[in-house]
């Protein structure tokens, strides 16, 4: 089995029983991938580009018209999980 398929499957049992997908993915995953290797270097500098953003209160373009729908999509996500890392540390 690939890891990739693997990950899908962690995925959607993930969704099946209602927990957290970023979280139980990343939690079970460590068993069997370094994380490095899982991102690719694109979805790296969108989470720099996110974290500049949100730095820096910019717009990743000039207006919401202008951008792309793939770029609010991870941003929204980044966002997300970011939140959910936040409440996980509040309550530990």
């Amino acid at each position: 089995m690939d890891v990739y398929d693997e990950i899908i499957r962690l995925y959607e049992e993930a969704e099946k029983k209602g927990f957290n997908v970023g979280e139980s993915i990343y939690k079970q995953s460590l068993y069997f991938v370094d994380h490095v290797l899982l991102l690719s270097e694109e979805m790296q500098d969108r989470i720099k580009e996110f974290q500049f953003c949100k730095q820096f209160n910019c717009p990743p373009y000039p207006s919401l018209n202008d951008t792309p729908p793939n770029i609010i999509d991870d941003f929204t996500i980044i966002e997300e999980e970011l939140k959910c890392c936040i409440e996980r540390k509040k309550d530990a």
